[in-house]
């Protein structure tokens, strides 16, 4: 077992926040209480063996809502770290948390409205859901590894338009002051995105693989389909009828879960059945092998320019260049001959960047040639001498001229030169490019061997270019409002009587009619109600009036149907 990360590394600091306990309101404790009671009682039979060990040995609390902070100390013993975030991060963001062994738990738990699916990352998702897992040393393999291989995932345009919707979607549906009319503004552009007719990327498909594992994955267990996804285990209602014949049960294999598409706004119609975590980890790596990173050259190039976003090219002379690929040069043969490099730069070597080249000082495009492999070898001083004569002669036939300034040395070879006064000439010596003024950063390499998304040094590119309109939120939102105001203090008292094992009957009945009085639709606390009653008084006249306010709630609310009578079973 590897031992856990002890200091979260600088850039990622800023995309955690302080979990904040008293934000959290008494129905918020009573939607937990329930959600996880439900849950036990149901994955004890159709959940991952480990599920209802994982909470005990994770920190995970049935009654209250638990501490991210305690869930870090018991997961370090299992080489794991827990932070504190709020709802949707960047998908980058959370992969190089996960490829680190850090789970990034969101503080926000669903309105009672929506206590059987949100499409928000919440506390109960995060924590109830991904969280007992990870007890299973396969599966913290499965996650450790993909983190590892998505973060090399290309993301292109279009998946941060897709993430910016869903985030406004998922903020919209569980800001407890949306209207109607802006949820329903939210998700028709949400949907207008998703339905855009384009290739998938690398992170698309990535993405799609992790939703039919670690989200909605089922796993075999002596010949019966187990859930142990955290989108089933956390969303009480369609783990409640996903194993029923109506959803297709689905043998896992890498290309089907790659080529099935998903809508995080409905029951999904089919899912996949894999044998064990092994499997999942070796289609993991039957993907990679597919991906940008690993074989690199013309396709990866190919792939790199097609993400219009920033992507990280590496080439055989260890240098590494950061930004977005344009105008992609190859060969009669069809091999890469260079590319233009346009936005936010970086130059790396080994994923450390160069302090020697800063972006405020190079053009702002920068066309990169690559050169013959005998080229890449010719020693400091020949490269010199052919820059500052006669030119140097790329793989497609132009020369390149220039003053050299400094030359950049990786494992002995010259791998970047800084040039003055530079110069691209073409077969009659005519120039196509030049750059009279600034310093021109130029690599000496010969082949592309790997593409993979985002910058090489991925601390210092957040950091040097972080903006200054990121939102940094201290602590987690409340779903406390004014109109709910009356209802929590209810909540309250019934959670110190059960807190405290009053049993007064009369200060239940005061809580019994003070819920009357307000005239409220609310199920979920006079599910509470009849709970403590039967325990305590079972022929007591309340009990009889509450199942019948009930079954009337059924009528009034009738998508809260499935909840009242799984409450009820519980009881």
């Amino acid at each position: 077992m590897k031992a856990p990360l002890t200091e979260i590394p600088e850039h990622l600091l800023e995309y955690i926040t302080e979990q904040d306990p008293s934000l959290y309101t008494p129905i918020d404790h009573a939607v937990w209480r329930y959600v996880m009671r439900v849950s036990q009682a149901f994955f004890a039979k159709h959940g991952h063996p480990l599920y209802e060990h994982g909470l005990v040995t994770t920190g995970i609390s049935i009654d209250h809502i638990p501490l991210i902070s305690e869930m870090d100390e018991a997961l370090k013993k299992i080489g794991w770290r827990a932070v504190a975030i709020n709802g949707f991060i960047p998908p980058s963001i959370f992969l190089e948390f996960q490829s680190l062994r850090i789970l990034a738990i969101a503080c926000d738990i669903r309105k009672l409205e929506n206590i059987g699916y949100t499409p928000s990352p919440d506390i109960i998702h995060e924590a109830a859901g991904h969280v007992p897992i990870v007890e299973d040393p396969g599966y913290r393999e499965y996650l450790e590894a993909y983190g590892e291989v998505a973060r090399n995932a290309i993301i292109t345009k279009t998946d941060l338009e897709l993430y910016d919707a869903v985030f406004e979607l998922s903020e919209i549906k569980e800001d407890p002051h949306s209207t109607p009319d802006q949820i329903t503004q939210s998700q028709k552009k949400f949907e207008e995105i998703a339905k855009r007719e384009v290739k998938a990327s690398e992170a698309a498909l990535l993405t799609r693989m992790a939703w039919w594992t670690t989200e909605y994955g089922l796993i075999e267990v002596k010949g019966v389909p187990l859930i142990y996804g955290a989108g089933l285990l956390s969303s009480i209602s369609e783990s409640y009828h996903c194993l029923s014949d109506e959803v297709k049960k689905i043998p896992f294999s890498m290309k089907s879960s790659i080529n099935t598409s998903y809508d995080i706004t409905r029951p999904q119609p089919q899912l996949f059945v894999a044998k064990d975590f092994k499997e999942l980890t070796l289609a993991l790596d039957e993907f990679a092998n597919t991906m940008a990173y690993r074989p690199g050259g013309a396709y990866g190039l190919r792939l790199g320019v097609e993400a219009a976003n920033t992507v990280t090219a590496e080439f055989d002379t260890g240098i590494q260049l950061s930004g977005i690929l344009k105008d992609p040069l190859f060969t009669a043969s069809g091999e890469e001959a260079g590319f233009i490099l346009s936005g936010t730069k970086q130059f790396s070597i080994k994923d450390h960047a160069l302090d020697s080249v800063s972006a405020d000082a190079i053009p702002d495009e920068l066309l990169i040639p690559l050169f013959d492999s005998k080229i890449t070898h010719e020693t400091r001083e020949a490269l010199i001498q052919k820059l500052e004569g006669g030119g140097l002669p790329t793989k497609t036939g132009l020369r390149v001229f220039g003053r050299v300034k400094s030359v950049i040395l990786s494992e002995e070879r010259v791998c970047l030169v800084l040039l003055e006064n530079v110069r691209v000439t073409d077969h009659q010596n005519w120039v196509v490019f030049a750059e009279p003024r600034r310093i021109y950063p130029l690599p000496i390499a010969s082949r592309i061997v790997s593409v993979f998304g985002g910058a090489a040094d991925r601390k210092s590119f957040v950091l040097k270019n972080r903006k200054s309109s990121l939102k940094k939120v201290k602590s987690h939102k409340t779903n406390l409002t004014s109109e709910n105001a009356a209802l929590n203090a209810l909540y309250k008292k019934v959670r110190d009587f059960r807190d405290e094992g009053s049993r007064s009957i009369p200060t239940l009945d005061r809580v019994m009619d003070s819920l009357d009085s307000l005239d409220s639709e609310d199920w979920l606390l006079r599910l509470e109600l009849l709970e403590l009653y039967l325990k305590l008084e079972p022929t007591h006249p309340r009990v009889s009036q509450i199942r019948v306010k009930l079954d009337g709630l059924k009528q009034i609310v009738p998508d809260r149907i499935e909840m009242i009578e799984r409450g009820l079973s519980l009881l």
